[in-house]
């Protein structure tokens, strides 16, 4: 069982606010892996902590903490409905997987698509001449402040 402080150091966190935070994004989740332990103190399993550094983990590549949340909450769900499902049933999922797929094709084309877009505007930006024609906004107004 790890307390609040374990869990600040464990999750490389700066406070325990922090660690609280996770556990409220992920609380419902937690349910089973979440204890009170003397004083009320907040306690944590290793399952928990698990859950915990996966939610880390996401939120380290950019997501919000409900983002995240929601993301483990959807994987948490996923598992539970492979767990029960009977073979030779339809799978409850597979619609999903299929938009799911769908998806992931269309946001690869567009990402192609953008790296493409870039690349262009990068190699027009920097072309030889363009850097040289390059001026600054106040440099038409100095050239007419000179001239009068």
């Amino acid at each position: 069982m790890y307390t609040i402080s374990d869990l600040r150091k464990l999750l490389g966190l700066e406070t325990a606010n922090q660690v609280r935070n996770r556990i409220s994004a992920i609380r419902g989740i937690l349910s089973n892996c979440l204890r009170h332990g003397p004083n009320n103190q907040i306690l944590i399993t290793k399952e928990g902590l698990g859950l915990l550094r996966q939610l880390q983990q996401l939120y380290d590549t950019g997501l919000t903490l409900r983002e995240a949340s929601d993301v483990i909450r959807h994987s948490t769900d996923g598992d539970a409905r492979t767990a029960t499902h009977i073979p030779g049933r339809f799978a409850p999922n597979s619609v999903n997987r299929e938009q799911q797929n769908q998806l992931v094709a269309i946001l690869r084309d567009e990402i192609a698509f953008l790296r493409k877009r870039v690349a262009l505007l990068e190699e027009s930006n920097l072309t030889p001449g363009k850097l040289e024609q390059r001026h600054e906004w106040w440099e038409d107004m100095k050239q007419e402040i000179d001239l009068s």
